[in-house]
């Protein structure tokens, strides 16, 4: 495996054509948390690629060159396949926090995505606040439901959602940029899961990040059962749509909520962020007009208030309104050389893929939403 794909996300038509950051840092292959709902399962390695030592090694070296690039910096994920702070792993190796002070020694920014509390703990806070200090660190804290019940059933190992509430109201005391993940949205439990939004505000989010579920027939199955339906008459309370452009052998078809439903949630959504005064960003759902916003990431990082790079999305493709308050530089092609080859290379692929697919009228048409649902 060539070495930038231990940093960047492979592409394809959601990726490629969605995602302002590609690069990634994954410092386990497995995930202790368990939750039935994650589509990480599909993609995680089943063992390490590289040996932890090598993996660091390999980070510092390109945490290291992309500090003297001449463009702004880039941020990485920390992580997408797995809880970077599974307190049973971490805590042992500390993988993530030698990762962070990495970031922290070179000044490579990071959105963190986790729903453990390790980072409100001695040593991981301690560099988080020293991240934060230097505008290079967001928290993403991922919350499902506030129902105590669906919640240990859901995610079986991972902290309770009243700790990570404290938790983001503790970093945000502490001056540490936070958004809530209210993911995946899950038909049925919509009425708890936008009052986890409304509690995750309550604590000091400073913003709203969605996403609804993808699963299997059998996932969605099993998921019905924890939250007291019949599974036959789950998979009529809304319409699941086909979520992947082609069928891939080595997985079964996945699905996802019918584009009303989604529509509906995400507007109840963005009254909640409104009424707070905040901001709410949809994650690979596609280009609704209704929420695109060109040259403002959906990760949120400008919560940061430092100045970094995105690539090119279709958001910017199909809109020549961009703010002019933007607090990002939207990347050119021509500015990719500006950068190392283990961070140039995948920015180029992405980049072919995203410009095939605009000339491509039906991936077009499942990736955009028009007008009003």
């Amino acid at each position: 495996m060539s070495d930038w794909m231990l940093f960047a996300i492979k592409p394809s038509s959601y990726i490629s054509s969605l995602c302002y950051s590609v690069f990634r840092l994954e410092p386990y292959s497995g995930c202790s948390y368990g939750c039935i709902y994650c589509y990480a399962r599909w993609y995680r390695w089943s063992k390490p690629l590289v040996n932890p030592g090598k993996l660091l090694g390999l980070w510092k070296r390109v945490a290291r060159s992309l500090q003297k690039s001449l463009n702004p910096p880039i941020y990485f994920r920390l992580s997408t396949l797995s809880e970077p702070f599974q307190e049973n792993i971490e805590i042992q190796r500390v993988i993530s926090l030698e990762m962070m002070r990495i970031a922290l020694r070179y000044e490579v920014p990071l959105v963190v995505n986790t729903k453990s509390l390790l980072v409100t703990r001695s040593p991981w806070l301690d560099v988080v606040l020293r991240l934060a200090d230097k505008r290079l660190v967001l928290i993403q804290y991922s919350l499902t439901t506030i129902n105590e019940y669906h919640r240990v059933k859901l995610e079986p190992h991972a902290p309770p959602s009243w700790r990570r509430l404290e938790a983001i109201e503790y970093l945000r005391e502490h001056d540490v940029p936070v958004v809530a993940r209210i993911q995946p949205l899950i038909p049925g439990i919509e009425e708890e899961q936008l009052e986890t939004a409304r509690q995750a505000l309550e604590h000091g989010a400073q913003g709203l990040i969605t996403e609804s579920i993808r699963e299997t027939k059998e996932g969605l199955q099993e998921i019905a059962k924890i939250i007291g339906i019949s599974p036959g008459d789950y998979m009529k309370i809304v319409q699941w749509e086909p979520y992947q452009f082609i069928e891939v052998d080595y997985m079964k078809p996945l699905l996802h909520p019918d584009i009303g439903w989604r529509a509906r949630i995400f507007r109840k959504l963005e009254t909640i962020a409104r009424t707070y005064g905040k901001p709410l960003t949809l994650c690979k759902e596609g280009v609704w007009k209704e929420y695109s916003r060109p040259g403002f990431d959906c990760c949120q990082f400008w919560h940061t208030r430092s100045y970094y790079a995105l690539r090119k999305t279709l958001h910017e493709y199909l809109s020549d309104k961009i703010r002019p308050y933007i607090t990002a530089k939207i990347l050119d092609k021509n500015d990719y050389t500006n950068y190392p080859k283990i961070i140039r290379r995948p920015l180029k692929l992405h980049h072919n893929k995203l410009e095939k697919i605009v000339e491509q009228k039906e991936k077009l048409s499942k990736l955009v939403v028009d007008g009003p649902i």
